[in-house]
């Protein structure tokens, strides 16, 4: 039978050590406790069984229970429990195959003395082996999911160019005439020039861009790239405001910055298709970083497809658009991966009134 609490500890916060003892003995945890020093001094069933079944005896210094390469580790979670008399975890293996190991969350909790000093540390061992497998299934399954995504929407776009393609050398060989000809091959060599572009951006996207370039400073590169756009921009009725403060150098790969801010522009382009304003803005942030803004006059971004704009094969046009514009929808998620290399963010929101914005976030390096 087991030990009754005593009717005293509602009142004085203290248990029968009997019951205390039949709470360590019979714990569904694996429990061991030992002294300041990290040397065992006691271990309930399920750490014996715990610990035997692994072949390493229940006894000296707590760290020699763990691998070798966790031992630095728990020597430090020791430490800090007694310094600070607050409980960490920490996580390890233990048994189990190489290929299935068997995962443990061990809890480091201190043992109090009467005045709230430490007098030892108590380690409670629990078995997340399951949870964990639980937990990366969950992840390939997402993973798995989003690479199903992806390759809709290779298919899709390449089935609609390839669709193309056929009508138009079908119609070019039906025809008889010079001009017809020549026109069935344009169509032909303009599907082959989409296709060749859809397949650059999945490779910049897949690679995130890793290729060596000439550094540039931001700024430089924003100011340059605006003075080139302008007189095409106000072509197609649309005013370029840019705006900039006296920067620090911040210094990006020269085709890493133009592919960032030609796919947000043309982004924008295509929102404003009679025209608006289209404002770039370069800003400091904080101390420690710029900010780059490029907002737009268009509608701006349906709210419910805002968290999925930098999603592959996304457009504001659906979530697997015709690929009639110049990206096909990985225009914004190459954006996304080249910011991303520059150590940077990139965040969407819509403009009260109209427009959207997006905002790049890029880090001031200092040197040393």
């Amino acid at each position: 039978m087991s030990p009754s609490v005593p009717d005293t500890a509602a009142t004085t916060g203290r248990l029968d050590p009997a019951y205390l003892e039949s709470l360590f003995l019979n714990a569904g945890l694996a429990i061991i406790a030992c002294r300041p020093d990290g040397e065992i001094v006691a271990g309930n069933p399920a750490a014996l069984a715990l610990f035997r079944s692994g072949g390493r005896p229940l006894g000296g210094h707590v760290s020699a229970l763990f691998p070798a390469q966790d031992r630095e580790a728990i020597e430090r979670a020791l430490e800090s429990v007694q310094n600070t008399l607050e409980a960490c975890e920490y996580r390890t293996r233990l048994g189990g195959t190489e290929a299935d190991p068997l995962e443990y969350a061990v809890w480091f909790t201190p043992v109090l003395e009467h005045d709230g000093s430490a007098c030892g540390v108590s380690l409670w061992f629990r078995d997340i082996t399951e949870r964990m497998r639980l937990r990366r299934s969950l992840k390939e399954r997402e993973r798995l999911a989003a690479l199903g995504a992806l390759s809709r929407g290779v298919a899709h776009h390449y089935n609609n160019l390839l669709c193309c393609i056929a009508t138009s050398v079908e119609y070019a060989i039906n025809m008889n005439t010079t001009s017809a000809m020549r026109r069935a091959l344009q169509r032909t060599a303009e599907a082959v020039a989409r296709a060749a572009q859809i397949t650059q951006q999945l490779m910049a996207f897949a690679r995130a861009d890793h290729r060596e370039g000439d550094l540039a400073d931001l700024a430089e590169m924003v100011l340059y790239y605006c003075d080139q756009q302008e007189e095409r921009l106000a072509r197609q009725h649309i005013k370029l405001v840019a705006e900039w403060q006296v920067l620090p150098t911040v210094a990006v790969r020269r085709d890493q910055a133009l592919i960032v801010l030609n796919n947000i522009v043309e982004n924008a382009v295509e929102a404003m298709p009679g025209g608006g304003t289209l404002t770039v803005t370069l800003a400091r942030r904080d101390e420690n970083s710029i900010c780059l803004s490029i907002s737009d006059t268009g509608p701006g971004i349906d709210p419910k497809h805002m968290e999925r704009v930098f999603e592959p094969f996304f457009t504001t046009k659906g979530a697997l658009g015709a690929g009639t514009g110049r990206n096909a929808g990985m225009g914004l998620a190459v954006v996304h991966g080249l910011v991303g290399e520059m150590h940077g963010t990139i965040t969407a929101s819509n403009i009260p009134g109209g427009g959207a914005r997006f905002d790049v976030v890029v880090p001031i390096r200092r040197e040393g």
